[in-house]
């Protein structure tokens, strides 16, 4: 089958080829990797192929997607799946096809899953009917329940080699010159780079975020935390957008001022102005080590909706 428009993930591409072509599909997949490195784009390819249909995925009957719903009184967008959306999604699993073929149901936050939603799930996916597929998609298989886990067919993305993803890029027909940058900021995730091709105001926002970075990191300890306040807004709305945006900035920074320290100045997104040449001397490999520790910590523990400014300031003491 084609994969069209996906950058990468030749083994796993592979895979499913074969499975089709052999007929051999699971009723369930467990997708795993970071956020814009592929999966989603690897789902839709598939359902598109199982589904015969070149249009668009959510005007199809029998394409079902489960997510969070949006809290009609604040806006925001409820913090999990909950075991109503479930049961309701078993209901119309239990229609005929209207094409008379396959169902697919894609869970786009499948670690978002109530635990009375994972259970009523795991029922349905012990108990199949009919031509069913079911893609879950997350971050990290330890944020499942083990029964859902142990009910999928487990498949890893990792990140996608820069060579590979710029060689993608401009087989999409973007130039090798805008491919390059994209490629240094999307730290193996062909669908930030994407992003960042396509969409103006996520560009100048990485940018300037990584500039603001530069200064926070430069600064003393009692400096950087009083800056932590005023990294996140008091708006509830706003405040996880914020800290994802901040956890962006600070991670390509540390990845800039490893380079640096590498040698490998080809890849940086910043350039080597004398003040990153100076942040880059007097941070140690080892803290930036505990850097990227505690970085992915904050990242895992942001599903649970930690409290953002605590986050932040356990990162800025490791610096």
């Amino acid at each position: 089958m084609s994969f069209t428009g996906v950058i990468g993930h030749d083994r796993i591409k592979t895979v499913l080829s074969r499975m089709l072509d052999q007929g051999t599909l699971p009723h369930a997949f467990l997708f795993l990797g970071a956020d814009g490195v592929g999966k989603t784009t690897v789902i839709q390819a598939l359902a598109r192929n199982l589904l015969n249909h070149s249009g668009d995925l959510y005007a199809h009957s029998d394409y079902l997607q489960l997510n969070r719903l949006i809290d009609e009184k604040t806006g925001k967008r409820k913090s999990q799946i909950s075991v109503t959306q479930v049961r309701e999604l078993t209901s119309r699993l239990g229609l005929s096809s209207l094409s008379g073929g396959w169902k697919v149901v894609f869970i786009e936050e499948a670690d978002r899953l109530s635990a009375g939603a994972a259970n009523a799930l795991l029922k349905t996916l012990e108990e199949p009917k009919g031509n069913v597929l079911f893609f879950l998609r997350a971050t990290d298989a330890q944020q499942l329940p083990a029964t859902i886990v142990s009910r999928c067919q487990v498949l890893r993305f990792g990140s996608v080699a820069r060579e590979q993803m710029q060689a993608g890029l401009v087989k999409l027909g973007f130039s090798k010159t805008d491919a390059v940058p994209a490629v240094a900021l999307a730290l193996g995730r062909p669908g930030r780079a994407l992003r960042f091709l396509k969409d103006s105001s996520y560009r100048s926002e990485l940018e300037t975020g990584m500039t603001q970075a530069l200064r926070f990191f430069s600064v003393s300890l009692p400096e950087r935390l009083a800056q932590v306040m005023e990294l996140i807004p008091k708006s509830e709305l706003q405040k996880d957008e914020a800290l994802d945006s901040t956890l962006d900035a600070w991670e390509l920074l540390s990845r800039d001022l490893l380079l640096h320290k590498l040698g490998e100045h080809d890849w940086q997104v910043l350039p080597r102005t004398e003040e990153m040449k100076a942040l880059a001397d007097r941070i140690s490999a080892h803290t930036l080590l505990e850097l990227f520790s505690r970085l992915k910590q904050v990242r895992t523990a942001s599903a649970s909706h930690v409290n953002s400014h605590l986050a932040l300031e356990h990162i800025a003491l490791a610096i």
